[in-house]
């Protein structure tokens, strides 16, 4: 009898997860989003010199933003694969050459920072540094 209360008690609690954006996804044995259909995290390019600390730190971003994407939601409305859900209005194509073009990173963060309904605000739940993860994951799914 206490296992099933507990067990009830664990699916209410990742019910409610799910429903507020808090949900967890299956990770990888690397301990990454398990996603098939997310972009690869751009490529490493090194310098003359042989230095990838700056490109390679742009990688971590976007496996970092990978993680954040599929962990509080943002896969919901906007789609694994960066789409967007077609029963949606109004959610734009991250795939889309276009919008990406129009698109100012300081515009993202400011709406990932302050939501537009549907979408909740992050600024108080999220990190400059994650912030400009998932932007640097948006950016990965022109590539």
């Amino acid at each position: 009898m206490k296992s099933l209360k507990l067990s009830a008690a664990l699916m209410l609690a990742a019910l409610l997860g799910a429903a507020c954006g808090l949900h967890e996804t299956p990770t990888s044995t690397s301990g990454q989003a398990a996603n098939k259909n997310a972009p690869a995290a751009p490529a490493i390019n090194t310098n003359a010199a042989g230095d990838t600390s700056k490109a390679a730190s742009a990688q971590s971003a976007a496996g970092d933003g990978a993680a954040l994407y599929q962990s509080i939601g943002c896969a919901v409305c906007h789609g694994a694969d960066g789409k967007g859900n077609p029963q949606m209005k109004d959610i734009p194509n991250f795939t889309d050459a276009a919008w990406q073009k129009k698109t100012a990173n300081a515009e993202l963060i400011r709406l990932i920072q302050n939501g537009k309904p549907p979408m909740p605000a992050y600024k108080n739940r999220l990190t400059d540094e994650q912030i400009n993860a998932l932007v640097a994951y948006l950016r990965a799914f022109a590539k």
